[in-house]
């Protein structure tokens, strides 16, 4: 106004560290990386030239506690950190600086007519002389102003001033198109703690009893506000044995985290998407049973909790678990009946695409509801990227027989112990580690390469070290006489009918099936080895051929291969592990109609119909191209990508779907879905 006097600029006062604040500083768990750097930047000179940090992370992981973290560590440097939350003022660029001003000319009245310049030139002031932190939290939420800030405001700002942009999302956009400023910019995600940071903090607040620590480690998996809610928790609970008293602070975190979704469809449908592991659109409108629109799909894959995967996209485990925990006491029929449709949806996609292409990664999705504690848990937290399959040929023999050099001097035992978080059912798996060298036993690498190619293979870690061993023989005309001389293979196979071994000897590179010889890896105690081996055995178990084995005789083995699917071999016996312990043989068979038995099997232990609905009589008879057709729009694939995968034009799959929609009396893709999920005999 024209009558405003203005305010004399001075200095912000630094006050004492508070005994609060003292005692803060004994909470941090972990995050020392990030505290050291800033403690560089503010001492040193921004630390390669990085004046603009990002912290991103979902709701509750410690973003704002950090940012007090720093606060305390640039009070005890004699620097100034200024901090604003985008909740606390009217989103206008003046607005913005008065805010910044008040805390500048602390005790003053800011009546600036151009509070913008002065705010500038103040800044650039105190900066000749003293380091300055500026933290802008709650980013997400600071809508119009995003833009004036990047273009109009940083710009201005000194060069030496560090700027801590905080929030649920990380920068994009036109924050990474312009060159000067991403070149400014450093990324610092924010994750979950790890087991020692989470023990450490733990004691911190009193808990040092070792199994409640564990407890509290499975239930929060070390997210920072599940852990300071847990902790939280009356000391007396029992963390071992409760499942019920501590969902209190489940229900905290829940709310959250809702906070980002106040719209009321959209947070049905990301209860509906608790109930998933892994989420896309398809799916999502086939357990709701409705379409839906790209803008909300859009909205529901913004959310700070939901981030992307190699296949769709996830919530952040502890929402997914709050989430599903309420969903199923509040709406125990309606959870049920998502469940199961999901469960159902995942079984129409092997039974269609299982006879063109590898479905290890449906199958995991079918075990999640309908496996055992064991197989739920590793599933829930299996991410590609840690081990990986390569063939074992000639060239690199000699690594697979100094792998099992190795593994005959380095034996460790079997120990798997841990809950499914889901449903709070503890497992406990041990075998001595001599027991365990017997998956090696009398094994011959060079014959088996010899044979076939496809046999051997070795499990690579990350850089490039031999981790573990697997030889998994095809089964046809020309491997099967050297199965038949294998002491392990033999029982199984001399006891087949003359019809039944006709129907092995296929001419390659056909394949009746597959013999595994041996699954080994380095530890047997690493989750994620053994989770890597259940995806390969996945990728096998639906392939519309017939899987033996003959495991080391050991507990285990037996139950792991049970609870997989497999059926144990009545009179078929040998002892040639160790010439004295009786050991049987397992088979899965998914070859023709067995397919579907497998799969009905799966779905009735899961608890889910196993009876499904087929249609009224009609005709369903797809040709073999329409069954092609069909599985890759299961896969999610746009007529367009459907005609580069099968060297078509895309007229001619247009014609393939508007036939395939004639003949199932369908009037689109998500209706087409829904019919093949409850439909299991259309071929």
């Amino acid at each position: 106004m024209a009558n405003e006097k203005e305010a004399p600029v001075s200095s912000p006062q630094l006050t004492a560290m508070s005994m609060i604040d003292e005692r803060q500083d004994q909470f941090i768990g972990g995050r020392s990386e990030q505290l050291e750097l800033f403690r560089r930047s503010i001492t040193e000179g921004a630390v390669e030239g990085k004046t603009i940090w990002n912290l991103y992370g979902t709701a509750g992981v410690g973003k704002s506690f950090l940012l007090d973290s720093f606060r305390r560590q640039a009070l005890r440097a004699g620097a100034i950190m200024l901090y604003l939350d985008s909740r606390d003022f009217n989103h206008k660029g003046d607005m913005f600086c008065r805010e910044l001003l008040l805390q500048l000319t602390p005790g003053e009245r800011v009546l600036h007519r151009n509070p913008v310049e002065v705010c500038l030139s103040k800044l650039k002031e105190l900066a000749s002389e003293v380091k300055i932190v500026l933290a802008l939290d709650t980013y997400e939420e600071m809508g119009e102003l995003d833009g004036w800030l990047r273009d109009q405001f940083i710009k201005w700002l000194p060069d030496n001033m560090l700027l801590l942009i905080a929030g649920r999302y990380k920068l994009k956009g036109t924050w990474i198109v312009s060159p000067a400023i991403r070149e400014r910019l450093l990324f610092m995600p924010l994750g979950n703690l790890t087991h020692a940071e989470s023990a450490v903090y733990l004691n911190q607040c009193g808990i040092t009893e070792g199994q409640q620590i564990e407890r509290i480690w499975f239930k929060t998996g070390g997210h920072p506000l599940a852990l300071s809610l847990a902790a939280d928790v009356n000391p007396n609970v029992d963390w071992m044995h409760t499942s019920t008293e501590d969902t209190g602070w489940f229900d905290h975190l829940a709310k959250a985290w809702l906070r980002e979704v106040p719209d009321a469809h959209l947070r049905k449908v990301v209860e509906a998407a608790a109930v998933l592991l892994r989420i896309n659109r398809e799916v999502l409108q086939v357990i709701m049973d409705q379409e839906m629109d790209d803008e909300t799909f859009g909205h529901l894959i913004s959310l700070s909790f939901v981030r992307k995967t190699e296949r769709g996209w996830m919530l952040h485990d502890l929402m997914r678990l709050a989430m599903r925990k309420q969903l199923e006491e509040r709406t125990p029929v309606y959870f049920e009946r998502l469940r199961g449709r999901a469960a159902q949806y995942y079984a129409a996609r092997i039974r269609h695409s299982a006879p063109y292409r590898r479905t290890d990664w449906e199958v995991g999705e079918l075990f999640y509801y309908t496996g055992i504690p064991l197989i739920r848990t590793l599933i829930q937290s299996y991410s590609r990227g840690q081990y990986t399959w390569e063939p074992l040929t000639l060239a690199n023999l000699h690594e697979g027989e100094a792998y099992l050099r190795l593994r005959l001097d380095q034996a460790t035992p079997l120990k798997l112990t841990g809950m499914d978080p889901e449903t709070d059912l503890s497992y406990e798996e041990f075998e001595g580690k001599e027991d365990m060298t017997l998956t090696i036993k009398h094994l011959d690498l060079r014959t088996w390469v010899n044979q076939d190619q496809q046999a051997a293979m070795l499990l690579r870690s990350a850089d490039g070290r031999t981790a573990g061993l697997a030889v998994i023989v095809p089964i046809d005309k020309s491997t099967l006489p050297v199965l038949l001389d294998d002491p392990f293979a033999n029982p199984y196979i001399s006891s087949l009918s003359k019809e039944e071994i006709k129907l092995l000897e296929v001419d390659p590179p056909d394949k009746a099936g597959w013999f595994i010889r041996t699954i080994d890896y380095v530890d047997w105690q690493n989750p994620d080895m053994v989770i890597e081996t259940m995806y390969l055995m996945f990728s096998y178990m639906c392939s519309g051929g017939i899987f033996i084995t003959s495991p080391p005789p050991l507990g285990f083995f037996r139950e792991a291969h049970l609870n997989l699917g497999f059926q144990l071999v009545p009179g078929i016996i040998h002892h040639n592990y160790d010439d004295k312990t009786p050991t049987p043989t397992f088979v899965l068979d998914t070859r023709g109609d067995k397919l579907e038995a497998f799969l009905r099997f799966l779905l009735k232990r899961g608890g889910f119909p196993d009876e499904l609905h087929v249609s009224n009589g009609q005709d369903f008879q797809l040709t073999k191209r329409e069954r092609e057709v069909v599985a890759l729009v299961l896969d999610g694939l746009t007529n367009l990508e459907i005609a580069r995968a099968l060297y078509v034009s895309e007229i001619t799959v247009k014609k393939h779907v508007s036939s395939i929609y004639s003949k199932l009396s369908v009037k689109g893709r998500t209706q087409l879905i829904k019919l093949l999920a409850s439909n299991p005999l259309i071929s």
